[in-house]
């Protein structure tokens, strides 16, 4: 049958998850003899590529690989139009390529060189990077980076991302090839990637753009450049880590016009309140908690817009400096230069600050420093890395902070996590089972929500992302018994007497509200009793 596959054909959701494009099952596909008349049969033949459908100004077109940038360039350039790829069995395309020419006869097919080494392996057009990959210099490095299908293809994949909301450009080195995903709401998925020959050229590129040392490929990397996509400026943050295969290079994309206002993070009710009477202070330490990828920065950034002003001296110390905010002075951390935040935040004090933003604390002498500036009339923002809001006052003591220091200069704690939104496109409602509904004490014929997927959300059911929290603000009991060196369980058990509202009660409400799922929130926060 055509559609029988051999044991070594992948299948089409195997292609998919490789190359990241859409795949085509060409043996139930009508062809359409237009488009294939734009190119002739041996270029088809040779690429291993055939042409679908045009839409406006756009051409589909199947291909055995999709990342083969250079091919994709040829046919952009034999057309004048922009080529969307997809990917296609190998086997099917020659049969449809059979089906709509004749098929050769055996006497034009071209004999196969025999190959008795790897030196006699064929390198393709186009491959030239590959052979230059062991000893390229940085000249030749700089040639490669600069090859039009590079440059273009590097871009795309950029303008493909930002348009797409990703957080992260992943590329990454592997023994078969050159991995490129994007982190989308907190998920990696794969897209199209160029062959592993063009590997050297691409990341060069992108070395180029953020002015690193290209011919330096034994050490990590940081680097920076600003773009216009879209008419947006976004800041690109780039890092290179040599691995086994090469350098894999990771792209933070910071776009100004995503950044949110407090209104916007997901805090409701009493926790909003919270937070806003905890900024509103003169002086004091709050911490925002939570894991690396929890939207920390994000709420630290919302805080600093909410309170900026023209009559309030804003210095923060950085590592790094993610966004440039208007009217308020940020450095950024150089420890091989010996400026860490401990001596950052030292030389900060004799700036007439108002407000100071640490960007972490990480040892017991910066949140010492911290904790007196917010007793000597400073009011002091940082994170921290600890599980919940009342874990982080056990924290601080355990690095050394006197208790006393601790139940003076802490104003709050802020925990968060990140739960993906389920999709507003494809929501629908469902019943979840009683049994369920009985442990998490909600009443009966209470309604979940779940998304379908759909193109809006990439089939995923979930489009952006929205912070559960766990707002601690201190008062006078909370700091008497911080006095005695209680335990988190202790801590935690007064604050809720106080209207705390734990991670999971905080996510379990945007279950029911239809923001989120109830398998979003068990992944992110734990019941607490």
């Amino acid at each position: 049958m055509a559609d029988e596959q051999t044991p070594i054909e992948e299948s089409g959701a195997a292609l998919e998850q490789k190359y990241g494009v859409p795949f085509i099952d060409l043996t139930s596909f009508k062809l359409d003899s237009e488009v294939l008349q734009l190119f002739p049969e041996e270029f088809l033949r040779n690429n291993k590529l055939i042409p679908l459908f045009r839409s406006g100004n756009t051409l589909a077109v199947a291909m055995v690989d999709p990342g083969d940038i250079y091919t994709i360039d040829e046919v952009r350039r034999m057309t004048g139009m922009e080529v969307e790829p997809m990917v296609c069995r190998e086997l099917d395309l020659y049969q449809a390529l059979n089906q709509y020419y004749a098929a050769p006869e055996p006497s034009d097919l071209p004999d196969e060189p025999e190959i008795t080494s790897l030196d006699d392996l064929p390198v393709e057009e186009g491959d030239s990077a590959a052979v230059a990959e062991m000893s390229a210099e940085p000249k030749k490095l700089e040639e490669l980076a600069s090859e039009a299908p590079v440059v273009r293809w590097v871009n795309q994949m950029i303008i493909r991302a930002v348009r797409e909301r990703a957080s992260d450009i992943h590329i990454e080195p592997t023994r078969e090839g050159l991995r490129v995903r994007f982190r989308i709401d907190g998920i990696l998925h794969p897209i199209v990637s160029p062959k592993k020959a063009l590997q050297l050229a691409v990341v060069s590129r992108i070395k180029i753009m953020s002015k690193m040392n290209i011919a330096e490929k034994r050490v990590p990397q940081d680097g920076r450049y600003g773009a216009i996509v879209d008419g947006r400026e976004i800041d690109f943050r780039v890092s290179t880590f040599p691995t086994t295969y090469g350098e894999k290079v990771v792209m933070r994309i910071l776009d100004r016009m995503r950044l949110l206002s407090l209104d916007e993070l997901g805090l409701v009710d009493e926790s909003y309140q919270a937070l806003r009477e905890m900024i509103a202070k003169p002086h004091g330490v709050i911490l925002i908690t939570g894991p690396t990828g929890s939207g920390k920065s994000t709420t630290v950034y919302a805080i600093l817009q909410e309170i900026r002003s023209a009559d309030t001296n804003i210095i923060t110390i950085e590592d790094p400096v993610e966004y440039d905010l208007d009217e308020i002075c940020q450095s950024q951390v150089n420890e091989r230069a010996g400026y860490t935040y401990l001596v950052g935040l030292r030389h900060i004090l004799r700036q007439d600050p108002d407000v100071i933003m640490i960007g972490e604390i990480r040892d017991a002498e910066t949140a010492g420093v911290a904790i007196r500036a917010a007793l000597t009339g400073q009011l002091v923002f940082s994170t921290i890395h600890t599980n919940d809001a009342p874990g982080t006052v056990t924290r601080l003591i355990d690095m050394g902070i006197e208790p006393f220091l601790v139940a003076s200069g802490l104003e709050g704690v802020v925990a968060q996590r990140l739960v993906r939104r389920i999709c507003p496109k494809c929501k629908y409602p469902y019943d979840p089972p009683a049994k369920m509904l009985e442990e998490l004490e909600l009443p009966p014929g209470t309604k979940f929500y779940k998304g379908k997927g759909c193109e809006h959300c990439r089939n995923t059911g979930f489009r952006g992302r929205i912070g559960i929290f766990e707002v601690m603000k201190m008062n006078d009991r909370i700091r008497e018994l911080v006095v005695t060196r209680p335990p988190t369980s202790a801590i935690r058990a007064l604050a809720r007497e106080y209207g705390m509202r734990t991670l999971w009660e905080d996510g379990i409400r945007k279950v029911v509200a239809g923001i989120t799922t109830i398998e979003e929130v068990m992944e992110e926060a734990e019941k607490v009793d």
